[in-house]
């Protein structure tokens, strides 16, 4: 016996309920979850990033004993600046 409308819908919403519950469980768990590795790399590491805008930011990187201010934009990136440990200063507003 073919089911009726209301059954087949009562189905499909239960069906679809089950899908976005689990997508919902699947951005929770990822949402902790690096998957860019920020900091600890080996030669390279990310020691802070700031959006200005949506289409811009500026990225402090430690290379070695070196640090570089990258600006990163629609148009690429462009080294800013380039300190070594003892010219930079970190100050706690």
């Amino acid at each position: 016996m073919p089911w009726s409308f209301w059954e087949a819908y009562v189905l499909k919403l239960l069906i679809l309920g089950a899908m976005l519950g689990a997508l919902y469980a699947l951005g929770r768990r990822l949402k902790g979850a690096k998957l860019f590795s920020r900091g600890a790399g080996r030669y390279v590491t990310v020691i802070e990033s700031t959006m200005l805008s949506q289409q811009a930011a500026v990225h402090l990187l430690r290379v070695g004993t070196r640090y570089l201010l990258i600006g990163s934009g629609n148009s690429g990136l462009f080294k800013l600046a380039e300190f070594t440990a003892g010219e930079l200063e970190i100050r706690v507003p």
